[in-house]
């Protein structure tokens, strides 16, 4: 049953209990994208699986969480936000289960696959709940807070991933979620009021669905895979054309639509469009280069999981510090806001600055990694709520459900696209370098291969060559980074 009519000076008089019902469940959501990163190596070895297949244990979740949103936003504007929710909660509980207790490799990617979906269908209602409930005159705290558990659990998890693996087990990390699951299922049921678009069509447009998941999953499975197979191989030039077929004839089907999926009228509104368009770019750049993170320190540097997960500490303090301060300054900024997501990319280009200037072969965490670390905490902890904020401000109340779902794509395809892009530029960088270096060994391809993870894999005498490669990819990440959050 709908909520009765509130206040509008004053918003839902549960509202604060509604923000900490949906700030769990997202906090749940974010911290799964990224934990798995530390556990891969464990995974890896438990199922005697090579790097490629490990891998998709992370892309198989990204690529779910990356197409589906947009759509399942519109479908908690019109079948009801809290339901829809709760559905997309239920699938992530039961997949999650079933990805701790996965006999094999194959089954866990395609539970983490499934484990996705239900991501994707509970993270647009986690924001247009909040939206509905507060008035204006809070909503930029009430996404400030929003979008603090946003970052905060996509940087906590490589810390929360590391403390599980190295006290248990690997498939701690998914079987976790299950009390804390049930948990955000109870509070949404006993404080989260149902609420829809009374406006929209009760009709959900299937095509334009169809047309636009497979459109972005063909064109995210291209990127994803490119860096591994192949720019130029059949296979990722058949899945680029394929995907940007389909979503070039997203546009004339929506038109011919009774009830579209999207109102192409919102990609008139300049600010919705530039801010989702930064957002895209952020994620790309912070969040895209944050498996690499990981990747240098774990199997570069030799640090355990649990070292590399307290090394994201002090990023993460600075993100649930500032996130807050961040929403209500955006909406205090107005029209003025750009200018808050300016020195939020400045900020990270800085950070990246610090590691294309300074980082070599004799740098360390103090000196090499927890400069930009904090630089870069100070960025994320700036431009994630006010990102938030000028979205959700720039349509009506009505279609929050819609813009929360366009945010939550372009953050989520961001994050794979800059997964797919850094690694591609890390791994031709290394190629380039050690086919010059070592072109006369034996065992190239396979030094290539552990290079591409940070692996140092190779005869003694090789080993500098190899270390060096590896410096050298690192910091070009780094250079791509600046360009993405410059555009930014």
């Amino acid at each position: 049953m709908s909520a009765p009519p509130t206040d509008v000076d004053t918003g839902h008089p549960r509202k604060w209990f509604i923000l900490s019902a949906m700030c769990l469940g997202l906090g749940m959501l974010m911290i799964d994208t990224f934990v798995v990163n530390v556990a891969l190596p464990s995974i890896a070895r438990d199922f005697s699986a090579d790097l490629a297949l490990t891998q998709w244990v992370v892309s198989a979740y990204v690529l779910a969480i990356a197409v589906l949103p947009l759509s399942m936003g519109r479908m908690g504007d019109i079948f009801g936000r809290r339901r829809v929710y709760l559905l997309g909660l239920l699938l992530f509980i039961v997949m999650s289960a079933a990805a701790g207790a996965a006999p094999s490799m194959e089954a866990l990617v395609a539970f983490r696959v499934l484990q996705g979906i239900g991501a994707a269908v509970m993270m647009p209602g986690t924001l247009s709940i909040i939206t509905q409930a507060f008035p204006a005159s809070q909503r930029g705290l009430a996404i400030g807070i929003w979008g603090g558990v946003s970052g905060l659990g996509l940087i906590a998890g490589p810390l929360i991933g590391g403390v599980l693996v190295d006290l248990a087990s690997w498939r701690l990390i998914f079987l976790v979620n299950l009390p804390i699951g049930v948990l955000a299922i109870g509070a949404a049921l006993a404080v989260v009021p149902e609420s829809r678009d009374e406006s929209a069509s009760r009709s959900l447009d299937w095509t334009g669905l169809a047309v636009l998941s497979g459109g972005l999953f063909l064109v995210m499975l291209a990127l994803t895979r490119g860096a591994g197979v192949g720019w130029t191989s059949a296979q990722t030039l058949l899945s680029f054309v394929a995907g940007f077929g389909l979503l070039t004839l997203f546009v004339p089907v929506e038109r011919r639509a009774r009830a579209p999926l999207i109102d192409l009228e919102l990609f008139r509104n300049g600010t919705f469009v530039a801010a989702s368009v930064s957002a895209f770019l952020f994620s790309a750049a912070v969040f895209g280069s944050q498996p690499f993170l990981s990747l240098f320190m774990q199997n570069f540097w030799g640090f355990s999981p649990l070292e590399g997960g307290l090394a994201f500490v002090p990023a993460t303090a600075l993100v649930a510090l500032l996130l807050p301060f961040s929403g209500i300054v955006g909406q205090r900024l107005g029209s003025r806001l750009r200018y808050l997501l300016v020195l939020a990319s400045v900020l990270v280009v800085a950070s990246s600055v610090y590691v294309v200037v300074f980082f070599d072969l004799e740098s360390g965490y103090a000196d090499g990694m927890l400069p930009p670390f904090v630089i870069r905490g100070l960025g994320i902890g700036l431009f994630m709520s006010a990102s938030s904020f000028a979205v959700v401000s720039a349509v009506p109340l009505a279609k929050s459900g819609l813009a929360s779902g366009m945010l939550a794509m372009s953050r989520n395809i961001g994050t794979a696209v800059g997964i797919a892009l850094l690694g591609g530029v890390h791994l031709q960088y290394v190629r380039t370098r050690l086919t010059d270096d070592l072109g006369g060994s034996a065992n190239l391809d396979e030094v290539i291969a552990a290079a591409g993870s940070f692996v140092v894999r190779a005869d003694p005498a090789a080993v500098p060559a190899v270390e060096q490669a590896l410096v050298g990819g690192f910091v070009r990440i780094a250079a791509a980074t600046i360009v993405l959050s410059l555009i930014a």
